[in-house]
């Protein structure tokens, strides 16, 4: 019994002895140590003894100690004032404290203070509800509203090699109808325009490349997309900086000469900017995925604005919310992808411009075909995404090889340069499970594509599903179009 006595007294004495320090009023001397041990021997409970220990301290305790602030934010010294007649330990320590804390006036802690709030105010996103004051025009040049997202790098060397883009369209085009009466001042001054975009561009891009470089850890796991992008985008600096060099050997050609290889200079860079730009977008959507930062895309970049078709970023975000509402569960979703047969050998014989229009009528036709909820889109270079739903499998399947052999049998009338363009299509289809993912569904998508170009291409090719691992089936369709049927779209 003694042992207990004096066991429950040591440890009262350490728990009093420490919220006195706690408190941060020093050590009791040795009168107070003593009267704690006093009052330790006589039988009573733990939380007692703790109650005696504070209470025997707090008339005198400074409160400005806990609620500790900025130097300005309350007054100097501020003090809690206790009742006149304090009662003793021995009688309501606890209930003393509770009441001394709850009458206290605190109401200058809890004034607002502007700065105070300052570092709990939610970051500004770079797309926000105000999406449309900041971006003004529809042009993609308007995107560079700050930095304060990682994806915005990749928009931000979007909008210059796109800018480049069209510098470069509009500078092949005017070489083209040029040929046949070129002169050695056009050339010079062609050659004098494109070295001075290509300065330009080396130098904005290279200052933003260091910058997404700068930031590559906040990709976490895409990390790997970012590498891609910059490899890519090195690749384009190095083609970019070939054609300087190439310059002054043109400047020194003939005109017919200095023609062609100025064409040809404007095709290699166009190979290159395709290639980024298919990876920028790839790159750009999983980053705003990973980070689930999908409602913050502005609608602007859902379309692509030289076809006027949906863009990757409007397919893959519309996908992914069909696939968040688990929309495949309950709809019959197919997917199709239609690539252009040879459409580089287009971009290298009629020119930019023609190529982008065809890309543009055509697609905007094939949106014409489907109803208003399927969607229809570039998804990258020149080849379209079509989702249906509820139609089925089969369905899809008649229309999508309709427009393969519609395509083979219509001719693309350039108006300006008088040409007729012939085009074919290969086509990979893949119905979705409503078990599968929407990276899953690509990869059966894209599997059907591949299937059809080492078929030869000009094909259609169906995704099985099923236990064996069935390849993609070629389908066997018949003639979808009238005989009699030669249909014309004009480009202009």
């Amino acid at each position: 019994m003694l042992f207990l006595i004096i066991s429950n007294a040591i440890i009262c004495i350490l728990i009093g002895y420490n919220a006195a320090v706690m408190l941060q009023k020093g050590h009791p001397n040795t009168k107070q140590t003593l009267n704690l041990i006093i009052n330790a021997v006589i039988p009573q409970s733990t939380i007692k003894f703790v109650s005696e220990s504070i209470a025997y301290r707090i008339p005198i305790f400074d409160f400005t100690k806990i609620f500790k602030r900025r130097k300005n934010s309350l007054p100097i010294n501020p003090i809690i004032e206790v009742p006149a007649q304090t009662a003793s330990p021995e009688e309501d320590g606890l209930e003393q404290i509770m009441e001394t804390l709850t009458t206290a006036d605190v109401s200058d802690l809890l004034e607002i203070q502007e700065d105070d709030l300052s570092f709990m105010l939610p970051e500004q996103e770079i797309f926000d509800e105000d999406i449309s004051e900041m971006l003004g025009e529809q042009s993609t040049e308007s995107w560079l509203v700050n930095d304060k997202q990682v994806e915005t790098s990749l928009l931000r060397l979007n909008t210059v090699m796109m800018k480049s883009g069209r510098f470069a369209a509009e500078l092949d085009w005017r070489i083209r109808c040029l040929r046949g009466s070129i002169k050695k001042e056009n050339i010079e001054q062609f050659v004098t325009e494109l070295e001075d975009d290509c300065k330009n561009y080396l130098e904005t891009q290279a200052a933003i490349s260091q910058q997404m470089l700068e930031r590559l850890d906040e990709f976490g796991e895409l990390r790997y997309l970012a590498e891609e992008v910059d490899y890519a985008n090195m690749e384009q600096s190095a083609q970019v900086e070939t054609t300087l060099n190439n310059l002054n050997i043109i400047r020194q050609s003939t005109t017919d000469e200095a023609a062609n290889r100025l064409l040809r200079e404007l095709g290699s860079l166009r190979v290159a900017r395709h290639r980024l730009r298919d990876l920028q977008d790839k790159t750009y959507i999983s980053v705003v995925l990973y980070e689930n930062r999908i409602d913050n895309i502005p609608q602007q970049l859902f379309i692509d604005e030289q076809l006027g078709i949906r863009s990757r970023i409007g397919l893959e975000t519309t996908i992914h919310n069909l696939w968040q509402q688990k929309r495949q569960q309950t709809r019959q979703f197919t997917f199709a992808l239609l690539d252009f047969v040879r459409f580089g050998e287009v971009n290298d014989e009629y020119g930019i411009i023609p190529a982008d229009q065809i890309l543009k009528v055509f697609g905007q036709s094939i949106e014409g075909k489907f109803d208003k909820s399927d969607l229809v889109g570039i998804y990258r270079g020149n080849c379209y995404l079509i989702v249906t739903q509820n139609i089925g499998l089969q369905k899809t399947i008649t229309e999508i090889e309709r427009i393969r052999q519609l395509c083979e049998k219509t001719r693309f009338v350039c108006k300006n340069i008088n040409r007729e363009i012939h085009l074919q299509l290969t086509c990979g289809i893949a119905e979705a499970l409503g078990t599968q993912t929407q990276a899953e569904v690509f990869q059966c998508l894209e599997k059907a594509l591949q299937a059809a170009k080492k078929a030869g291409k000009n094909r259609t090719f169906n995704f099985i599903h099923g236990p064996l691992n069935k390849p993609p089936e070629e389908v066997a369709a018949p003639n979808l179009v009238d005989k009699d049927d030669n249909p014309e779209m004009i480009i202009n």
